[in-house]
């Protein structure tokens, strides 16, 4: 219930329209309910007495009825789905400017082929039961209700002979609904699974052919297919049960009601005209009322869609960097005080380290592949928090500064370049909306890419699919270098930013960073002594501790040369 009232607070603010769609959706149930009481009036009276200059006003009428019932058909669904297609947006919506603001340690704990199950799978089922209860459920509620009360004017004793029925079915509904709940929750988080392991094969589609792997990745996929069928197949015959039972228990108790009802007809208790609008309005009143049955358990399913995606939307985390101090400039430096940090208890990736980086001064990192060294960029732009020790940036504790007013004075180029698919120019352009032309080429200039992007087709027009497939490793990288460099900076940080490039191009892009070295605060991680050797200081993550090697070729050669290291 908490769930549905969550969803149904999210159509307060379209009132009026839900309004309008109440108001059709309960006159279309009255049109429809208004023949079954005139036919009463055709039968006692058109064949019944004889009236037969009644007989073509009587078709004019039902003629106008169904006229004005289409009519209000349309409007009533028109207004719902309205109102519903909106409602599944604002869920949507709201969903994405959650976890967008979720720390990185939520992106590493959930695969992207989970997260797109979310939007894609789980809300298209609240879409779903959105709609079914919108074309099926209100409709279907004010339909029956006019029918049933024609019904219980025709035949007061009879219309309470057939709502001793109700108990029954409702008993019935109820049994069934909490199995179709967990059914659905569970196909749905199965069609997560799906979701994530064909992200995976898809990214991974090199390494699957590289390997011979087609059949494995099949076989697993056919695995994948086979428990999201049984998962199906459980929720499918929960749902067929539920309207099969109570068809068994309506029409057995309609044989019963029709023998009390042919015994008053023939006792001249009731007209062959009440009858027979009796008996209509019942039949009539079964398909909504069936229409009913089957939006619950849609209903069902999108409850158990919409609590997977309100337990995501309801997480929590400790809030970073939620100081309210805005740095302007960035002036003297970044300390590091005693800092600790690990991913799991008793297990440091970083210990007891402490450090200072002056402005103007240019850093490169060195450690061994898994020592840390992206750890410690991660707590620098504020992506993780220390587990212990503090960080400062111009005496400024880190966590007492605003995080976008951090990150603004911080460029930051990772191992693992990505670009949108998009083209080339928005992509160097998402560091900075309102750069000119100009200044994306200057920065293409500086990360030696402009070259290249020249010699393409369409030049900076160019969409370089996704995250870049359409172009090799050294030109992503070189773009993302472009990127960072327009946003023009005071910090710099490279994360083996230039490992995919050729030695042509490491060496512009070497002498470009010393100029900008000149002007800017740069942390460079690389394992090429060529950018490294250049460096005002270097420090080595050896035994999770930062250790500053001597300024001196040979022993940074030394270092670099290290099993360890390579």
């Amino acid at each position: 219930m908490q769930t549905l009232k969550r969803i149904l607070g999210y159509t307060k603010r379209y009132w009026k329209r839900l309004v309008l769609s109440g108001i059709t959706a309960s006159l279309y149930g009255l049109f429809t309910a208004a023949p079954t009481y005139i036919i009463q009036q055709l039968v006692d009276k058109v064949f019944g007495l004889k009236l037969t200059y009644l007989l073509i006003p009587f078709v004019l009428l039902f003629i106008g009825l169904f006229l004005v019932k289409g009519l209000l058909m349309y409007l009533s669904n028109y207004y719902m789905n309205w109102v519903g297609s909106k409602t599944v947006n604002d869920i949507r919506s709201d969903l994405f400017k959650k976890i967008i603001y979720y720390p990185i340690s939520f992106y590493q704990e959930k695969t992207s082929g989970e997260l797109m199950s979310h939007f894609l799978s789980d809300i298209t089922m609240i879409q779903n039961a959105a709609s079914s209860a919108i074309r099926n459920g209100v409709r279907s509620f004010f339909e029956a209700i006019c029918l049933l009360t024609v019904a219980f004017i025709q035949s007061p004793m009879l219309a309470i002979l057939i709502l001793t029925i109700g108990p029954a079915i409702a008993i019935t509904i109820k049994k069934m609904g909490t199995n179709m709940r967990e059914t659905a929750k569970r196909s749905q988080t199965r069609m997560g699974n799906i979701s994530s392991i064909l992200q995976e094969m898809f990214v991974g589609i090199r390494e699957i052919k590289s390997f011979n792997a087609e059949n494995t990745a099949c076989l697993k996929f056919s695995i994948y297919l086979h428990n999201y069928f049984s998962s199906i197949m459980k929720n499918v015959q929960a749902i067929s049960l539920t309207p099969a039972l109570i068809e068994i228990i309506a029409m057995s108790s309609c044989g019963v009601i029709f023998y009390i009802a042919a015994l008053q007809v023939l006792s001249g208790n009731i007209t062959a005209g009440q009858l027979t609008s009796f008996f209509l309005a019942t039949l009539l009143a079964y398909q909504p009322l069936k229409r009913i049955i089957n939006v619950y358990s849609d209903v069902q399913a999108g409850i158990a869609s919409a609590s997977r995606v309100f337990e995501l939307m309801d997480r929590t985390y400790p809030i970073q960097n939620s100081g309210e101090i805005k740095i302007e400039k960035f002036q003297h430096s970044i300390r590091l005080e005693n800092l600790n940090f690990s991913y799991i208890p008793n297990q440091p990736v970083i210990l007891d380290s402490s450090i200072e980086i002056f402005k103007g001064e240019t850093i490169g990192v060195i450690g061994a592949s898994g020592a840390g060294k992206s750890t410690f960029c991660d707590l620098i732009l504020g992506f993780i928090s220390p587990t212990s020790g503090s960080i400062y940036i111009d005496n400024h504790n880190l966590k007492d500064i605003s995080i976008e007013s951090l990150r603004n004075h911080i460029g930051y180029v990772g191992q693992k370049t990505f670009l949108f698919n998009d083209t080339i120019l928005a992509n160097i352009a998402y560091a900075k909306p309102d750069a000119t032309l100009e200044e994306i080429i200057t920065a293409c200039k500086a990360a030696y890419a402009h070259e290249f992007i020249e010699n393409l087709p369409n030049g900076y027009e160019t969409i370089v699919g996704e995250n870049g497939t359409l172009l090799s490793g050294g030109q992503k990288q070189r773009l993302t270098i472009a990127r960072a460099l327009l946003k023009n900076p005071e910090i710099l940080i490279f994360d083996e930013a230039t490992s995919a490039l050729d030695t042509k191009s490491e060496e512009a892009i070497r002498l470009a960073l010393e100029e900008i070295s000149k002007i800017k605060t740069v942390i460079m991680i690389s394992h090429r002594l060529s950018l490294i050797e250049k460096m005002d200081r270097t420090f080595m993550i050896k035994d999770c501790k930062l250790i500053e090697i001597p300024k001196n070729k040979a022993s940074l050669k030394f270092e670099l040369n290290s099993p360890t290291i390579n």
